[in-house]
């Protein structure tokens, strides 16, 4: 497998990409084929030449199949970006991955974007805490809790293998040009910096 990138699917860029993006993926079956090796290792390979990259889904790539790969850094200086940061994971592959949110637990509400969806933010409301099922590439099966950034991860990449894209999901009025978000994010920062001196 090259460091090649993949060209990312574009949601409202063509035909193909929007029913690429609005299509509930496949299930896959264990064992998994060549082909599907295939699909995991390209998906991993397009994650691992990104900057600044928490989660890919398969479709987003042109692979209509259940497969996502994400990560959360175990660094506390990530807090002051996410202040809902609580759990971290290393790079994890997925396969045929579900959750269920932990209503008691509440809700938070945050920026997200997305490859495949241009240069916008908006504003999310996701569950704190969710319980998740899904098989690594060797069908082992694995279940738990996460809660803050990570799950918020888990049900964005999710929502892409079930045809939800985060504009479907943002508040009403939240959705800025990313270059407006950086900004706003940036004096935010600035401000809590002040405060902190």
């Amino acid at each position: 497998m090259t460091n090649t990138p993949s060209p990312y699917m574009i949601y409202g860029a063509s035909l193909e990409a929007d029913k690429m993006l609005r299509r509930e993926a496949s299930i896959l079956q264990f064992p998994i084929s060549a082909e599907d090796i295939d699909d995991v290792a390209r998906l991993e390979n397009q994650f691992d030449i990104e900057q600044n990259c928490s989660g890919i889904a398969a479709p987003q790539i042109g692979i209509s199949k259940k497969i996502i790969v994400f990560s959360t850094p175990k660094d506390l200086n990530f807090k002051k970006f996410r202040p809902d940061w609580t759990d971290s994971m290393p790079k994890t592959i997925w396969i045929n991955p579900s959750y269920t949110g932990i209503e008691e637990a509440g809700f938070n509400e945050d920026y997200e974007a997305c490859f495949s969806v241009g240069e916008v933010a908006g504003v999310v409301s996701r569950y704190k805490k969710i319980r998740y099922a899904a098989y690594d590439i060797k069908g082992n099966f694995h279940e738990g809790q996460v809660e803050g950034f990570l799950a918020r991860i888990i049900q964005h990449e999710i929502d892409h293998l079930n045809g939800i894209l985060f504009i479907d999901r943002a508040m009403t009025g939240s959705v800025m040009s990313l270059e407006d978000y950086r900004e706003k994010r940036r004096k935010a920062l600035a401000l809590e910096a002040n405060e902190a001196d």
